[in-house]
């Protein structure tokens, strides 16, 4: 029996396990954690170390890894007080990367240079974590007074960096000024060992500013500036307050530069213009600037700016203003955050060739016609619809063939395009001759004149030559043949072959006659009604019409058996202008009534008048034409 208890009591044993339990820890002020400071006064660096007390203890351990600690830096003896410095926030010593081996009893150290705070050298350290905090030991810090400038401070603009500082008070005045730039932020500690260049050395004591042009040359970088003040022996580098940049100045004067293609197309239904330059830049610091200009240019203009777009775009589109008529070249350019751009053109930028945009009708002559007088005279006609007064009409001459561009071409004497017409006498008159009228002018609000160069055939291009030369039927013998033209306005003139005659302005129901000294075989007006249009008069002596004819022409020929001669004969004539009032009430139109009867008979004795005024002017020809005698004369038919 006692044999069976023994056993059993030795079976417990060994389930249950010996411990040696480990009291718990709270992570606050009495969890063994230090904080011991000490200062060098030949560097005057403080040095603050925190050990970690050395345990095992899991949970501790655990709790300490996910804990963050501040330092803060205070006046002796005056805990718990204000701070005066923070030294480190938020900051780890164990992080869960740590094994607990490597936690327990791990030490850090926090080095740095403290500033000169008035007359106090005593402070201490406070370590906070959890609500709790752990005092360090007193230390003596004692700083030599500094001599620096404070408060500086740098910006770049328009190709200038500008650095200011302050000047403390009290500071002796016998240095000058010594300014550095580096690539990297200093500190006391890495000022000896840092790379960086001397921006001058000759700036004078009391001086608070300092400007460095990089004008003539570019730059593109972020850089550091300090300052510091030289005097004979010394020269404080030690960068205890805020005589050097803790954040760099971009100074950047480098213009990204575009190069690629830029398409211009006028679309005359929409009224737009779209510029295409196939692909866009994904870079939030850069914007497109849009240029317009009339003629070509090398450097551009910020007056001509149209538009600015975002970097990321790869199209455009203009719209056209109404009454506009222009010639456009089109040109981009790219432009940073800081405003560069660069302004010079060159053949790799993106420039569009010309377009034509136009939100007018009409912008060129049309019905472009040519016509051949006796005396080799080439005469062009056009109708201008362009409705622009100022605008010049550029005439070409070709006599290599239909016209199709601007090569081998002869140009005319320019001429106002509203004339209409254009006149000049070949020096070298060819079988086959083509014309064209361009036109040059300032359009819409534009000041700016430039020529269209557009050559539409059949529009303001002949599609067919014209013969400026004729063959001359020699003189056998003279003609017994003359004639003389007579008007019911009062004009007379003796009729001559090849010669143009223009008989001033016709109003309706003036009659022009032609006569002649004899009875002729065929007295013939040609083109008087248009193209190919004729009038004759068979065996007689006379040829009577009204002027109200729509060439205003006449292209005569004079037969008589193997005997002709052509002469032409010019006019214009005046519509008559009607008057039309309405009737206002029934009594006007009563009067209206009894008077239709009275202006009847006027009507009739109108036309009376004219019909005998037209047989005394016929009697007056005959019976100048028996009294005269005849005077022989040679005549000629021109075809045209």
């Amino acid at each position: 029996m006692r044999s069976a208890l023994l056993f059993t009591t030795i079976l417990l044993f060994a389930i249950v396990p010996f411990t040696n339990p480990v009291a718990a820890r709270e992570l606050d002020e009495n969890s063994g954690i230090t904080i011991i400071a000490s200062f060098d006064n030949s560097t005057e660096m403080t040095t603050l170390n925190i050990t970690m007390p050395v345990t095992n203890n899991a949970t501790f351990l655990d709790d300490l890894k996910d804990t963050t600690f501040s330092i803060y830096k205070i006046l002796a003896g005056d805990w718990p007080g204000t701070a005066i410095q923070t030294i480190a926030s938020e900051i780890q010593f164990c992080t869960q990367g740590s094994s607990n081996s490597e936690c327990s009893g791990s030490s850090f150290e926090i080095e740095y240079y403290p500033l000169l705070l008035d007359s106090h050298t005593e402070f201490e350290y406070v370590l906070a974590f959890n609500s709790a905090s752990i005092l360090s030991n007193t230390l003596e810090e004692i700083i030599r007074p500094s001599f620096a400038v404070e408060n500086l401070s740098g910006t770049y603009s328009d190709d200038i960096t500008t650095l200011v500082w302050d000047y403390p008070e009290g500071i002796p005045m016998n240095h000058s000024v010594m300014i550095y730039s580096h690539d990297s932020p200093t500190t006391r500690g890495n000022w000896n060992s840092l790379t960086k260049t001397i921006v001058s050395s000759s700036v004078s004591a009391g001086t608070t500013s300092f400007e460095i042009n990089h004008s003539s040359y570019e730059v593109e970088r972020e850089i550091y500036y300090s300052v510091t003040l030289l005097y004979d022996m010394s020269e404080d580098t030690r960068f205890l307050g805020t005589n050097t940049l803790t954040l760099p100045v971009k100074e950047d004067n480098k213009a990204p530069i575009f190069v690629g293609e830029l398409d211009a197309t006028f679309d005359f239904e929409t009224a737009k213009t779209t510029l295409d330059w196939e692909e866009g830049i994904d870079d939030d610091d850069l914007s497109i600037n849009i240029y317009r200009y009339e003629f070509e240019v090398e450097l551009i203009d910020p007056n001509s700016i149209i538009a600015t777009v975002d970097a990321s775009l790869s199209s455009f589109e203009i719209e056209v203003p109404q009454g506009e008529h222009r010639r456009s070249i089109y040109a981009i350019t790219l432009q940073d955050a800081l405003g560069n751009e660069l302004t010079q053109l060159t053949g790799l930028s993106p420039v569009s060739d010309y377009v034509l945009e136009t939100t007018i009708s009409t912008s060129t002559v049309t019905s472009i016609t040519a016509d051949r007088y006796g005396d080799g005279t080439v005469v062009l006609t056009w109708q201008d619809n362009t409705q622009n007064p100022d605008a010049v009409a550029r005439v070409w001459r070709s006599t290599t063939g239909p016209i199709v561009s601007f090569d081998n071409l002869e140009e005319l004497s320019p001429t106002n395009v509203s004339n209409g017409q254009f006149s000049h006498k070949p020096t070298n008159a060819q079988d086959q001759a083509w014309y064209a009228v361009t036109i040059e002018a300032a359009w819409g609000p534009s000041q700016q004149s430039w020529h269209d160069e557009r050559l539409i055939s059949g529009v303001n291009v002949m599609n067919s030559p014209i013969k400026e030369t004729e063959e001359m039927i020699e003189e056998e013998e003279e003609s017994n043949i003359t004639s003389q033209v007579l008007t019911s306005t009062g004009i007379r003139n003796n009729l001559s072959r090849g010669n143009t005659f223009f008989l001033g302005q016709m109003t309706e129901g003036d009659m022009i006659i032609i006569s002649t000294s004899s009875m002729v075989s065929n007295i013939a007006c040609y083109d008087m009604s248009g193209e190919g249009s004729i009038i004759n008069s068979r065996s007689d002596w006379a040829l009577s019409f009204s002027a109200n004819q729509s060439g205003e022409k006449c292209l005569g020929l004079i037969s008589e058996g193997s005997e002709e001669f052509a002469f032409t004969l010019t006019w214009n004539y005046i519509e008559p202008v009607v008057n039309v009032q309405d009737d206002d009430d029934d009594d006007d139109d009563d009067d209206h009534d009894d008077k239709k009867g009275h202006n009847d008979k006027s009507d009739k004795k109108d036309a009376g008048k004219v019909i005998i005024g037209i047989i005394g002017i016929v009697l007056l020809i005959y019976l100048f034409a028996m009294m005269r005698s005849p005077t022989p004369e040679k005549l000629y038919f021109e075809e045209e």
